[in-house]
């Protein structure tokens, strides 16, 4: 364990700074006013300096601001706009105290005028979609929230794509998760919007951030309980479409001066089905599959949290979260086998199969902050998680004739396929102000542990017997040691920020079968370093800049390096590759904001050694599915994402992406991949405020034809849906939705690789009614709470779930 910590041998030394604070506090007169628009201008020519929100009490700060003379104005919907007396900014920083705004002079007495955040929020480093105020994210899943964020498309394997570009990193409350698509798909789709606050979608990652996953980060914010005594929440949603779900979760929570405590558990059981059709040709052959599975989900999750304020300065902070979830599915697969075209079936594949999954996971983190004054903050944060998953799979592989009359031939086969993993991890922060700039570094180290078991027995006279040829068990572990370094200024109009992030991977990937010829043993050690920097200019009070860089990485998720041999039926078989590689992206990016709310951004991305997923032949007739790296991608992309407020009642949110893709590969004997394809998706909402507590909004969203994976051209997907929502007073809220109105979420696409052509549609239960009721009880007085990451999110997103 020794070699695990990972220390700082030298923490950096105070400098006196010169760069000062402003604050304040709107009010109303009475309350704290949260969520309003401040804005710092310079005096002499009236040009936008900096930009935020007022925080739940109606706090306010600007930080790093240089001395000069200055005039805030601040907005509030229904309150006057309110502009300060000229500040004058010397060598101290300055409070304000309380600025009261007042009302219109248009009688207000028989409106009630509640301020929350809008939709969407342009920061200069990411952008914020605020859920919680949304009808339409109401008793939705985050799978779906995901859909409808800007630049995100989420495609028909639930795979996560962040501007065209695959390789996004999922957190959740800043901790990156260790799943795998499929396993994070399941994990999203289990936890409701009910307890999400927002999404961050972050597309170029500063130093501070592991530099795991090319396309970015995207950091989903789950809801934190901050009112003071004893007071909670509770939620239940239920959904029906051709299927049924239930979702329903309960919070509690206790704060005082000293000690903030708070728990929640959420259950959910909901039931789903997925059909695939599939035509291939090979060898001069053709093989058409309908396939239908009904599946459920459910499971249990909770979490436990605590907060000790040892001083005024000190916090000693411990998460414990424990998931449980069960899954199981029918398959009823079809596959006719004949010439090409199928002008003639010569026999069928019947596959009636069975798959299990159950998973536990546990996460625990000891946390220390410690805020100085003056910028200067500590972190450090210890971690253990712990995940584990059986699966069985259970495939008869029936031969009939064409009229299903004459069992030709079977070949019955078992799954079982165990997993453990097991990640630890240390992480280190420091921040100060620095000159006139703020200095960030920090340490981490993380260590994985993966176990893989893989049983395949054939089943005769009813017997499961061990197939030792095609069983193994395959280990992988993983020390990643990080080092990084920030700074940060902001001089007048402009603002500049450079980083630099060193990681030292050592892997080892140990394939053992029950014969020794087939063991496989793949070492890896390599260090790269990781730049990131950023420009930014404020023109004026109605256009800024920004101009970013980073290069980021992408190692392969744990499983896909297993080189297991799954099978879908005889004919389709799926399996790891222990010699991945892993990707490396540089980004580049130009933002343009106008009035704080239109964001236009451009962005270049080049990448290497992409990891994708490929379908390839295995003999005759059989197929295979696995992951390799292509020679590289090339993506150009262009986003516009526009939320307007047409008056107190009616806001509507835009957003619009357009992605240029090149993919280029050959692998020898005729198989390359030379793909050109531009593709364009839209979101869009309406949201209007009818009166009496009456909210209503619709939606809809578009993808063109795209690319999928390194290989497959997909055609284009488009949904609409609609919701309305009514508030009991200020403690309970009734929202009901329909998802998909014309059902026409399904998906289509067509890949040629090698010597093999594919033709592929789906779709899934996706036109659904949902009904949502919320409920908030106990003491309602807002307090202090605090948000912070673990620093074991990126280890924690690189496992699969399913």
């Amino acid at each position: 364990m020794r070699q695990f910590f990972f220390l700082p041998a030298i923490m950096l030394l105070a400098i006196n700074a010169q760069a000062l604070q402003l604050k304040g506090s709107l009010k109303d007169g009475r309350d704290g006013l949260a969520f309003a628009n401040v804005m710092l201008y310079q005096a002499k020519d009236t040009s936008l300096i900096k930009f935020t929100y007022t925080e739940d009490d109606g706090s306010f700060r600007f930080d790093n601001i240089e001395p000069g003379q200055y005039f805030i104005r601040a907005t509030y919907v229904g309150l006057q706009d309110h502009d300060t007396d000229i500040i004058s900014v010397s060598s101290r920083d300055i409070d304000l105290g309380i600025i009261t705004m007042t009302a219109n002079a248009t009688k207000l007495s028989e409106v009630t005028i509640i301020g929350r955040k809008p939709l969407l929020e342009v920061m200069p480093d990411k952008m914020v979609v605020n859920v919680a105020g949304s009808v339409l994210a109401t008793g939705d899943d985050a799978l779906n929230l995901l859909r409808k964020s800007p630049g995100v498309l989420v495609d028909n394997n639930d795979n996560i794509s962040l501007m065209g570009k695959s390789g996004v990193v999922i957190y959740i409350d800043g901790k990156p998760s260790p799943l795998t698509a499929a396993e994070l798909a399941n994990m999203l789709r289990t936890m409701s919007s009910n307890d999400i606050e927002s999404i961050e979608i972050i597309t170029n990652p500063s130093a501070k951030y592991e530099a795991q996953g090319t396309a970015g980060i995207i950091n989903i914010k789950r809801k934190k309980n901050q009112n003071a005594g004893v007071n909670g929440n509770a939620s239940v949603t239920l959904r029906q479409g051709e299927t049924f779900g239930l979702n329903a979760g309960l919070g509690l929570n206790y704060r005082n001066e000293k000690l903030n405590l708070g728990g929640n558990t959420s259950y959910f059981n909901s039931n789903n089905f997925n059909y695939m059709d599939m035509y291939r040709e090979q060898n001069n052959l053709g093989f058409g599959t309908n396939n239908r599975n009904n599946n459920n989900d459910k499971g249990l999750n909770t979490k436990v949290t605590a907060d000790y304020y040892l001083s005024n300065k000190s916090t000693l902070g411990l998460i414990a979260e424990h998931n449980f979830y069960d899954f199981s599915m029918t398959n009823n697969s079809v596959t006719r086998l004949g010439d090409m075209g199928l002008t003639r079936t010569d026999s069928l594949l019947i596959n009636d199969g069975i798959i299990s999954a159950n998973s536990q996971n546990t996460n625990l983190n000891v946390n220390y902050f410690y805020d100085g004054g003056n910028e200067t903050t500590f972190n450090a944060d210890v971690n253990y998680g712990s995940f584990t998953r059986d699966n069985y799979a259970y495939t008869p592989n029936r031969y009939t004739t064409p009229d299903r009359q004459e069992v030709t031939s079977q070949f019955e086969v078992v799954t079982r396929s165990p997993t453990d993993i097991d990640i630890m991890s240390l992480k280190m922060d420091y921040e100060r102000k620095l000159g006139k700039g703020k200095l960030s570094a920090g340490v981490k180290s993380a260590m994985v542990k993966t176990d893989n078991t893989f049983n395949f027995f054939n089943i005769s006279n009813n017997t499961e017997v061990l197939n030792g040829d095609l069983s193994n068990r395959f280990k992988y572990d993983e020390w990643v040691n990080a080092l990084y370094t920030s700074y940060a200024v902001q001089h007048g109009k402009v603002g500049v920020n450079a980083g630099l992030r060193v990681e030292n991977s050592n892997t080892r990937g140990d394939l053992i079968s029950r014969d020794p010829v087939n063991d496989k043993l793949v070492k890896r050690h390599y260090t790269n370093v990781f730049p990131s920097a950023g420009l930014s200019y404020a023109l004026s009070d109605k256009h800024s800049f920004q101009l970013s860089y980073g290069r980021r990485i992408n190692r392969p998720n744990y499983q896909d390096l297993n080189p297991f041999e799954f099978q879908l039926d005889q004919l389709t078989k799926e399996k790891g590759n222990a010699f991945l590689n892993p990707e490396y992206t540089d980004n580049i990016q130009l933002t343009h904001t106008f009035r704080q709310m239109i964001n236009t951004t451009l962005s270049y991305s080049h990448t290497d050694n992409v990891i994708t997923r490929l379908v390839d032949t295995a003999g005759i007739k059989g197929s295979f599915i696995t992951w390799d790296n292509i020679a590289y991608r090339k993506n150009y992309s262009i986003g516009v994402s526009a939320p307007l407020q047409i008056n107190d009642k009616w806001s509507t949110f835009t957003n619009l992406n357009g992605v240029h893709t090149r993919n280029r590969a050959d692998f020898g004997g005729g198989k390359v991949i030379n793909l050109n394809v531009s593709s364009f998706n839209m979101y869009h909402q309406q949201s209007y405020k009818f009166g009496n507590g009456w909210t209503g909004e619709i939606s809809g969203w578009y993808s063109s034809p795209s690319i999928w994976e390194g290989t497959f051209v997909m055609k284009q997907m488009w949904a609409a849906g609609a919701g309305v929502s009514k508030k009991f007073g200020d403690a309970a809220r009734l929202t009901i939705n329909i998802d998909d109105i014309f059902r026409t979420n399904t998906w289509y696409g067509e890949s040629t690789f090698g010597g093999l052509y594919m033709d592929v549609s789906g779709g899934w239960d996706s036109r659904r009614v949902r009904v949502t009721f919320n409920y908030n009880f106990g003491k309602q007085v807002s307090g202090k709470s605090r948000n912070r990451n673990t620093g074991a999110e990126e280890e924690q997103n690189r496992i699969k779930k399913s």
